[in-house]
């Protein structure tokens, strides 16, 4: 019997491999991938200025991505080490990375993991902000040629060693004590904000998680050998510490290294809709805190890859879909008043930021450019990507749209809008989100686009 039952057992796995190597031999799908440093120059300006100039580099800030290609389509999945990129920076570097992949723009999904311990980007706004010799200006714009020359460098250099995709994995896990809202409910009804360091409020660790989404997802793409890369989605703001001018690429990218080193496969890691989500409730800004974050973060990962489940690779599908975002229409945030803000020479630094990102993206708005949300889709694994620190109600109910489907979800494309939250943060009284939120009302609108994309049919 025991024989019989390891004779069938050897078949059945014997039969799955040749329906993998049939099935990739009609999807023919190949990857190759890439990492690259990004890391500004140590004390120079580079950046909008939300964090210190970096004077110190405790870990190296990447840019890491995969290349995808079969018979039908080729697309890219970028990941950028850094807090945002905005508008006319964002789209010099899909452009730069589309021209070296030989891919069609609107098949580049290029996302930052959002860590505040490195700089956001946004030529647009600093030429609203400052003068052309302005220094801070003049090192973005320096930093950001120099990224899209490291970035076609590498893609181009990652295209001698494509190697053959053969099955695809979907696995996922629950995350214990990582996550906790930003945002929670008081009694009066008003809005609590919580960030993602309770150091100097050790009352607000005592409040609960809130809505949050515990699972992280795990996508596994295999050859012949086992995993060539892996990404993984979680849902949450990634920095355990920021303000002390150390750039770091953080608990993601220490668990992306290390797992890396353990299991050979390519990481990729993909910060969710994690706009309204941070580490705020078990973090008290110390570095045992970090530790113990990062720990259980890791195992929540490592269960998700132990977890995958595979089938035979089939034809990638990619779906766009263009999105022109409304204006807000109260006063503070029009075009005159934000123009009034830079023209005042008593307003302080904060203030010409924000306006000079405002009206950037007012001037975006305007100029007919839409963004583009999209969706890659490989059998049953539908991977959404969004533009924005969108909140986590938009991931919960892409998940629910279809429960069909394994779907997994990354924000921080296109940050040129800042916060996508639902309508009610405009009637909100507390809270911090919506004042760095740039489009309109958009609820019904974000919805509807993200219902389409998972609905396409190739």
């Amino acid at each position: 019997m025991h024989m019989r039952t390891l004779t069938g057992a050897l078949i059945l796995s014997a039969l799955f491999l040749l329906q993998c190597e049939q099935r990739a031999a009609a999807a023919d799908l190949r990857i190759a991938t890439f990492s690259i440093e990004i890391t500004p120059k140590l004390g120079m300006p580079v950046g909008q200025g939300f964090v210190p100039i970096l004077k110190t580099a405790e870990h190296p800030l990447l840019a890491r991505g995969i290349l995808l290609k079969d018979s039908g389509m080729a697309c890219v999945i970028c990941t950028l080490d850094l807090m945002e990129v905005h508008n006319e920076s964002y789209d010099s570097l899909r452009q730069a990375i589309a021209k070296a992949a030989g891919v069609p723009e609107s098949r580049v999904a290029l996302h930052c993991l959002h860590q505040h311990t490195a700089p956001a980007i946004s030529t647009g706004a600093q030429r609203l902000e400052f003068g052309e010799n302005n220094p801070r200006r003049i090192a973005s714009a320096e930093y950001l040629l120099e990224l899209a020359k490291k970035l076609t460098a590498a893609i181009q250099d990652s295209q001698k060693n494509w190697r053959a995709v053969t099955s695809i994995g979907r696995g996922q896990a629950r995350v214990e004590r990582v996550a906790s809202s930003r945002r929670l409910a008081k009694p009066d009804g008003s809005i609590q904000g919580r960030g993602s360091n309770t150091k100097t409020s050790p009352q607000l660790r005592d409040l609960p998680e809130g809505l949050i989404d515990p699972w992280v997802r795990t996508v596994s793409l295999d050859g012949a050998n086992g995993a060539i890369a892996q990404l993984h989605y979680y849902a949450s703001h990634p920095q355990s510490f920021y303000g002390d001018g150390r750039a770091s690429y953080d608990t993601p990218g220490m668990i992306r290294e290390r797992l890396e080193k353990k299991s050979g496969a390519f990481q990729l890691y993909l910060t969710g809709c994690g706009g309204d989500i941070a580490f705020g409730k078990y973090n008290d800004g110390s570095r045992e805190a970090r530790s113990e974050i990062t720990a259980r973060l890791q195992a929540g990962i490592e269960e998700s890859i132990t977890s995958v489940k595979r089938k035979p690779i089939e034809p990638m599908t990619w779906s766009v879909e263009p999105v022109t975002f409304p204006l807000r229409t109260d006063a503070a945030y029009s075009e005159s008043a934000q123009r009034g803000i830079l023209d005042d020479p008593k307003a302080d630094v904060a203030r010409r930021r924000k306006a000079a990102i405002a009206l950037a993206w007012i001037e975006r708005v305007k100029s007919g450019k839409p963004v583009e949300l999209s969706c890659l889709s490989i059998g049953r694994v539908k991977m959404l990507q969004l533009p924005g620190e969108p909140f986590v109600q938009y991931q919960l109910a892409a998940q629910r749209m279809r429960p069909d489907r394994f779907v997994c979800v990354a924000g921080y494309g296109d940050c040129g809008m800042g916060y996508i939250g639902g309508d009610r943060i405009f009637t909100d009284r507390g809270g911090y989100e919506q004042t760095y939120a740039f489009a309109g009302p958009c609820e019904k609108l974000f919805l509807a686009t993200i219902r389409r994309l998972l609905a396409a049919k190739p």
